[in-house]
């Protein structure tokens, strides 16, 4: 499977390219159009990458022109530029669109899934290749009853093999993700796997016909996809998809025309896949980012304000003013090592060592730490040791700052006056003997909506935004993260205005 990577840019185009091959993707870089033009006579790409430069205009309008190519009939275009243009590159007729610059985990997921996607389309075709040869095998030995004993040793043999074949390919096809049907030129499913039928339901099953209005909410989109199929085009976009049950999401199709033998279209090949989890990432990305813009600028502002006034200070005032320096400085070091921490995480750049950890010390530490936060927010914070517990096998490093994230967090959640207790335990289960950390606040608590998201990345609760609580949403996750690393797991218990409690259950051997 082959991906061309057309860019202006050797530095981007070749980055995209290490970054797909590291992981077994047959990539090449190409620089100009007639380089790929070249390639393509000899071998088409699956998807091809286009790096969106200036003259933009001029990009898209080779984006267009290259998509109507019959040689690029089988080929997905992802271009890459700025968000800007994502709307216009669609229009130019692109597959896909990928923000720069592009994250590698995202560049790599969205690469593969179109590479699935033609492996799944190919299978389907070669069901449709098997289906043709048994009839044609079923013609043949009825038009010859009186055939010798070698030919008929033959026609069993060619029909076991492709018994075999069909067996192998349904077995793929039926464990696959993606939603994938046969249909027939006048629109009844020869073929649904079974994601097929769970999201379609009894309108689009199997032997039944195909009614794309009780699917699909937007007539162009209907009329679109049948003028392309009549005029023996593939269709690919994204759509809305009425579920049975009557809510909608959203799915990434293609409908690819399916030809016999002779080239003639015998039907159509339905792949649909739910993009509902991609839609939901963008959607907090874009958050994030609106978040992480007013976090490092407020910041940023108030480190501006103060340098001005303390130009301006006379000597008695200057030592107030370094103070708030110092703690807006804090603060931003605080937010960009958050979101550092969270890209390690994301390339897995963070290795947990086995070392010999004190937990009594490591909390005792960070209790010292956060106690001037919780101090100027007016809150207090305890510590209850467990003289008892011995050492653990633990990286120090990673786990304090596991637990400094769960701190940090209480002390946000919880106004002025409350209070803030750190526990350290230890349990035994039939799976283990662990070490208990506990956390508990007399905070705003967690409402049970949002119980299921607060470990997501980027997640903020509605109470937050509307309260301006700083913070991005990163605490959480790179605790939960840090902590499953070690084989444990973080359990949270919260009641609204009265608190919350998050326990981390640790394994007295969690990294043996």
């Amino acid at each position: 499977m082959t991906v061309y990577i057309l860019d202006k840019d050797p530095t981007a185009g070749n980055w995209v390219m290490h970054h797909l091959r590291e992981i077994g993707i047959q990539a090449c870089y190409m620089s100009s159009v007639a380089d790929l033009l070249a390639e393509s006579d000899h071998r088409a790409p699956l998807v091809c990458l286009v790096g969106l430069r200036p003259p933009v205009q001029q990009a898209l309008s080779l984006v267009a022109e290259l998509s109507q190519e019959p040689r690029f009939a089988q080929t997905s275009f992802l271009v890459m530029g700025p968000t800007q243009y994502k709307r216009s590159a669609f229009e130019s007729g692109a597959d896909d669109y990928i923000a720069t610059p592009p994250e590698v985990i995202e560049l790599r997921k969205r690469v593969r899934m179109y590479l699935d996607h033609a492996a799944l389309e190919a299978r389907v075709m070669a069901e449709v290749r098997i289906t043709q040869e048994f009839e044609a095998l079923s013609h043949e030995e009825k038009s010859s009853p009186d055939a010798g004993s070698d030919s008929s040793l033959t026609l069993l043999e060619h029909a076991a093999a492709l018994t075999q074949e069909r067996n192998l390919l349904e077995a793929v096809l039926r464990y696959a993700g993606e939603a994938i049907a046969l249909v027939d030129m006048t629109g009844l499913v020869l073929y649904a796997n079974p994601v097929w039928t769970r999201l379609v339901g009894h309108i689009g099953s199997q032997g039944m016909q195909l009614d794309w209005s009780a699917m699909f909410d937007n007539p162009m989109t209907i009329e679109n996809i049948g003028a392309a199929l009549r005029a023996g085009n593939e269709w690919r976009g994204e759509v809305r998809y009425r579920l049975p049950e009557g809510r909608w999401m959203d799915v990434e199709m293609s409908a690819t025309p399916a030809r016999d033998a002779t080239g003639d279209i015998i039907g159509y090949v339905i792949v649909q896949h739910d993009v509902a989890e991609r839609k939901a990432i963008e959607a907090i990305k874009t958050r994030f980012l609106a978040d992480a813009s007013v976090e490092l600028r407020t910041p940023v502002t108030n480190i501006k304000m103060r340098q001005y006034l303390l130009r301006q200070a006379p000597p008695e005032q200057r030592a107030m003013h370094l103070q708030a320096l110092e703690r807006e400085t804090e603060r931003l070091s605080h937010l960009i090592d958050a979101m550092l921490e969270l890209s390690r995480l994301d390339l897995g750049l963070v290795r947990i060592s086995c070392e010999s950890v004190d937990l009594n010390r490591i909390l005792a530490d960070a209790t010292i730490r956060y106690a001037p936060v919780a101090e100027d927010k007016g809150v207090t914070l305890a510590l209850t040791r467990n003289p008892s517990l011995g050492p653990v096998q633990a990286d120090p490093i990673q786990l304090a700052r596991a637990v400094g994230a769960l701190i940090d967090n209480a002390i946000l959640y919880t106004p002025e006056g409350g209070h803030i207790e750190v526990r350290l335990g230890h349990e035994a289960w039939t799976g283990g003997e662990f070490a208990t950390i506990q956390i508990r606040d007399t905070g705003i608590g967690i409402e049970a909506r949002e119980m299921p998201h607060i470990f997501e990345r980027f997640y903020r609760s509605d109470r937050a935004r509307d309260a301006g609580m700083r913070g991005v949403g990163l605490g959480l996750a790179i605790a939960q993260e840090i902590i499953s690393r070690h084989n444990g797991d973080i359990t949270v218990e919260s009641q609204v205005n009265q608190g919350s409690l998050f326990t981390i259950w640790l394994p007295l051997k969690s990294c043996e």
